[in-house]
């Protein structure tokens, strides 16, 4: 009974981490990307974390804005998320809105690792049109940076830091 243990949970260790990237890419080292810098043609109709339903129009061109697509299940994800904070704390009285896309998650984990870390932006809940509308590859972080007019300025691939952020920031804001 137990002479494949350690096989499946090698295979499930390895699993619970397929798609979540750990690369510092951005938008110049993403192949077939190249939306940045023109209005983007992305969209979405997704529920928040209460069950609400939200669409991208509520967001774009009102403000510079930060689509974070991550998971509370994704190790680099959970890296980045105190530069996250500093940044909106920071930038949130300049008008920066943030939306927090969480993915392959339920709303009632996202609700609750959102309180309990203090992140107080919007939480919404991605699916897979989202996912295919903002054109993203198979794993997460991805940080997307759209400006006052509602064009696609940048994109950051994988776990970044608050030095990274803040240069996308500046380009936004």
């Amino acid at each position: 009974m137990f002479k494949h243990l350690g096989l499946v949970l090698s295979l499930m260790f390895l699993l619970s981490f397929a798609g979540c990237s750990t690369d510092n890419k951005d938008t110049a080292g993403n192949p077939g990307y190249n939306r940045a810098g023109s209005q983007t043609e992305a969209t979405f109709a997704v529920y928040d974390v209460f069950g609400k339903m939200h669409n991208y129009e509520e967001f774009k061109g009102k403000g510079p804005l930060v689509i974070n697509f991550w998971g509370t299940w994704c190790p680099p994800c959970r890296r980045e998320l105190p530069d996250l904070k500093m940044i909106y704390a920071e930038y949130r009285p300049q008008g920066l809105e943030m939306i927090g896309m969480a993915v392959n998650d339920s709303p009632g984990k996202v609700r609750q690792f959102a309180a309990e870390n203090g992140m107080d932006w919007v939480m919404l809940m991605a699916n897979e049109d989202a996912i295919q509308s903002f054109q993203l590859g198979a794993g997460i972080p991805v940080t997307i940076f759209i400006d006052r007019q509602g064009r696609e300025v940048s994109r950051l691939i994988g776990a970044r830091g608050y030095d990274d952020f803040k240069k996308e920031i500046a380009k936004i804001i």
